[in-house]
């Protein structure tokens, strides 16, 4: 089984390596876009207990180990509970666990078994080629996707007009999230007015409402004048939100914080939803303000009435 987002050509490679080593569980787990944690990706597994989509960090357990170390891993004789690999939300009294990781650090292999109390160094030998192939289905994939990515980014370059709401609109699609807002802070004021917003509920309007740049997400980027990509935001809401916790943004796992410089002052660009950060090029965020500033550039002479 893959994630949503994940290619089938992992499901079907995990398979064959459930298959050759039959196990009871194989599984690959890749290295987080923030490089501190794992993300279980693809699997193939006889338990109705493996936890889609776990999270292991860097160290944490057997297969963190791995990652940190970049060394393989053989459990003979397993005896512990097998609820500490970080996989299996239940003690599944697994006999032997085998776990090598993905050249470069980019994550982990594993494998485990019922029926064995180990598994023969050839066997040990073979999972680490099978982590070589691992590492190439996944480095092709990403750079498919990143090149697929810029071709829609040119589109969309080429194609960049309107208001600033038409902008937030088209900027939206092309990332694939769900909601926004952008908003305007004047040099020297101590407050940004919101311009635009998307996907909020139809009776909830915050065009022209003024807020204070010491609070929220919105308030950091401006302090800091920094981009801010987010694969985990929005775990607490009390602490991740961009205006104040109990806003109307339907906030996702993902969200990308733009810090746009202009004449008067400074544009702030954020969007959350829920989609996959590997089809997204590194210097994304650098790459977008610049596709912006172009057109920003053409209502100079409106700010801040944009």
């Amino acid at each position: 089984m893959v994630l949503q987002f994940m290619p089938v050509s992992l499901d079907n490679f995990i398979r064959l390596v459930a298959n050759v080593f039959d196990s009871f569980t194989a599984a690959l787990f890749i290295r987080s876009d923030q490089g501190d944690d794992l993300r279980l990706v693809a699997w193939e597994s006889l338990s109705p207990y493996i936890v889609p989509g776990c999270n292991i960090g860097i160290g944490q357990g057997l297969i963190g180990w791995v990652a940190r170390e970049g060394k393989r891993l053989h459990a003979t004789c397993f005896d512990r509970d097998t609820r500490t690999l970080g996989i299996y939300s239940r003690d599944i009294d697994i006999k032997a666990f085998l776990a090598t990781p993905l050249p470069g650090g980019a994550g982990v292999l594993m494998v485990d078994s019922k029926n064995r109390y180990s598994f023969p160094e050839k066997k040990q030998r073979i999972l680490e080629d099978c982590a070589i192939v691992a590492s190439d289905l996944w480095s092709s994939w990403k750079s498919s996707r990143e090149l697929r990515f810029y071709s829609r980014w040119n589109k969309w370059r080429r194609g960049l007009s309107g208001e600033i709401e038409h902008l937030l609109a088209s900027l939206k699609e092309l990332l694939g999230l769900k909601c926004g807002l952008v908003a305007f802070h004047e040099r020297g004021n101590n407050i940004f007015i919101i311009k635009a917003t998307i996907g909020l509920p139809q009776k909830v309007r915050l065009e022209g409402e003024s807020f204070d740049m010491r609070k929220g997400l919105v308030g950091w980027l401006l302090r800091y004048k920094k981009h801010l990509i987010l694969s985990r935001y929005g775990a607490d809401k009390h602490k991740s939100y961009f205006l104040w916790p109990g806003e109307p943004f339907d906030r996702g796992p993902v969200a990308i914080g733009l810090f746009q410089p202009i004449k008067a002052g400074a544009l702030v660009w954020i969007l959350t939803g829920d989609t996959d950060l590997s089809g997204w090029p590194e210097g994304l965020a650098e790459l977008l303000v610049f596709s912006l500033d172009r057109v920003i550039n053409d209502y100079t002479a409106k700010i801040p009435e944009i």
